[in-house]
C-alpha cells in the first residue's frame, strides 16, 4: 500500500538511491509481496511511496508485479492511489506510487470500532467511484478490503494495491490469490471474475465499517471459505443492534453468493446504500470524523444555518415560557429531593475479562446493548483491554457500551 503511517518506522541502514533517482528513507510497511518505503524523488523533488520486490522473488512473481504496475497505472481517478513509475534496480523490481498521509480503513475500525452509517456512506461512495473507474478501464481489483483503502487527512478515500487485479479478458486464469476473509464465492469455485466480484468485496467493507468486525470470522482459511459458500449472507442486524433493516437488505444483496443477484456495479450499490444511510441521525453513533476537512472537502461538512436567527428564536420561546409559568403561584418546596432515577446505574468493570464473559457481565447488570471490536494492544487473546464508557459510569440501561479486545479465536463463545 502507499499510506504514510505514524510510529514504528524504521530507518534503513543506509539511504539507498534506487535507479539513480529515488532516495529510500523509511520503511512503512512490509509483507509477503515485499516492502513499502517512503522515498524522495530527487528528479522531481517530491515524496513518494515505493513498493520494493526483493531479490528472492521468482520470475513469475516479478511478471505479476510489473503487470500490477501497468494495470494500476491504467486507472486514473482521484480515489485511486496513483502509480508514477515502475522499473528494475539490479535484482530488485520496484513500483513508485503516490504517498498518501493517512490511515487504512482497517486501522480506523481497529481504533474507533463501528462507524455511523452516514459516515460509512461517504466512504463507500468514494471506493465505489474508484472501482467503477477501474472497471471502465477493464480492470477488476479482486482484493477489495479495508486494508487496501487509505483515508487521507482531508477524509478522501483512495483504493490501492492492484496486486492481484485482472484484466476483464483474463477469464482462464484460475489461480486463487488474495485474503481468504475477503474472497468472493465465484473465485473460490473457479468462476470468472467480473465487476460484481468487486461489488462483493465492497459489500464486505461496508459490513465491517458498520459492525466493527469482519463479516466472516473463521479461524482458518478453510473455515472462511466454507462460511461464504454455505448459508445466507451474514446479517447486519445480528451484529449491530439498531441498524436500519433496509441497510441489512442492501448489504445482503451485495453479498449474494450468486453474482447475478448482486448489484450490477459498485456505483449502483453505493447509491442504494446512501439513499438509506445518509438519513442516519442517531446521536448514539455520532462518532468523531475520520479527519479534519480541508479546502474543498465538502463531503465531510454539515449544512450551515443562520445562527443569529436560530438564537433569537430560542430566546423568544424561553421568554414566553418564563412569563407563562411565572403567572402561577409557587408551590412549596418538597421536604426532600426525589430519589435518583433507578434507570441510571454504574457499569461493572470488565477490563481484563474474556470478551464473552465481559458481554455476559454487562448484560446481566442491565446493559443489553453491547458492541465490540478488535484493537491493537497488550494482553491475552480475547481479553478486553478497554471499555467505553469506563467502569462505574452512571448510564441508562438503554445506553450502549463498547468493548475493545485482543483478537483471538471464538472470542464471543462461552466456556472456551
Amino acid at each position: 500500500m502507499a499510506s504514510e503511517k505514524t510510529g514504528d518506522l524504521r530507518a534503513p541502514a543506509s539511504a539507498r538511491l534506487l535507479a539513480h533517482r529515488y532516495r529510500l528513507g523509511e520503511r512503512i510497511d512490509e509483507g509477503g509481496a515485499g516492502e513499502v518505503w517512503r522515498a524522495r524523488d530527487e528528479k522531481l523533488g517530491r515524496d513518494v511511496a515505493i513498493k520494493l520486490l526483493g531479490a528472492d522473488a521468482d520470475d513469475a512473481f516479478r511478471a505479476r508485479f510489473a503487470d500490477e504496475a501497468r494495470r494500476a497505472a491504467a486507472v486514473v481517478h482521484p480515489n485511486v492511489v496513483t502509480v508514477f513509475d515502475e522499473g528494475r534496480d539490479g535484482a530488485d523490481a520496484f513500483m513508485v506510487m503516490e504517498l498518501v498521509p493517512g490511515k487504512t480503513l482497517r486501522e480506523i475500525v481497529a481504533e474507533r470500532g463501528p462507524l455511523p452509517a452516514h459516515e460509512v456512506s461517504r466512504l463507500i461512495r468514494q471506493v465505489a467511484a474508484a472501482l467503477d473507474a477501474a472497471h471502465a478501464a477493464g480492470v477488476i481489483h479482486c482484493d477489495v478490503k479495508p486494508a487496501n483503502v487509505i483515508v487521507d487527512r482531508a477524509g478522501v478515500a483512495k483504493l490501492t494495491d492492484f496486486g492481484i487485479a485482472r484484466a476483464a479478458r483474463d477469464r482462464d486464469e484460475q489461480e486463487l490469490l488474495g485474503t481468504a476473509r475477503y474472497i468472493a464465492p465465484e473465485r473460490v469455485e473457479g468462476g470468472p471474475v467480473t465487476a460484481r466480484t468487486d461489488v462483493y468485496g465492497l459489500g464486505l467493507v461496508a459490513y465491517e465499517l458498520l459492525t466493527g468486525r469482519p463479516a466472516f470470522d473463521g479461524a482458518t482459511s478453510e473455515e472462511l471459505v466454507r462460511e461464504r459458500l454455505v448459508g445466507p449472507p451474514p446479517s447486519l442486524r445480528l451484529a449491530r443492534v439498531g441498524l436500519d433493516d433496509r441497510l441489512d437488505a442492501i448489504v445482503g444483496r451485495a453479498l449474494a453468493t450468486v453474482p447475478d443477484r448482486r448489484y450490477a456495479s459498485a456505483g449502483a450499490f453505493a447509491r442504494a446504500f446512501s439513499d438509506v444511510a445518509d438519513r442516519d441521525t442517531d446521536p448514539t453513533v455520532a462518532l468523531a470524523s475520520i479527519g479534519r476537512a480541508r479546502g474543498g472537502a465538502r463531503a465531510w461538512t454539515l449544512p450551515r444555518f443562520d445562527s443569529s436567527v436560530a438564537i433569537l428564536a430560542v430566546l423568544a420561546i424561553l421568554l414566553a415560557l418564563f412569563l407563562f409559568f411565572s403567572s402561577f403561584p409557587k408551590a412549596a418546596a418538597p421536604s426532600q429531593a426525589p430519589a435518583a432515577s433507578a434507570a441510571a446505574i454504574g457499569t461493572p468493570n470488565v477490563v481484563g475479562k474474556r470478551l464473552a464473559d465481559a458481554i455476559a457481565a454487562l448484560q446481566a447488570a442491565g446493559f443489553p446493548l453491547v458492541e465490540w471490536a478488535p484493537a491493537q494492544g497488550q494482553g491475552a487473546q480475547c481479553a478486553v483491554i478497554l471499555q467505553d464508557p469506563p467502569a462505574g459510569t452512571a448510564l441508562a440501561r438503554s445506553a450502549k457500551t463498547t468493548l475493545s479486545y485482543i483478537a483471538g479465536k471464538d472470542c464471543t463463545k462461552k466456556g472456551d
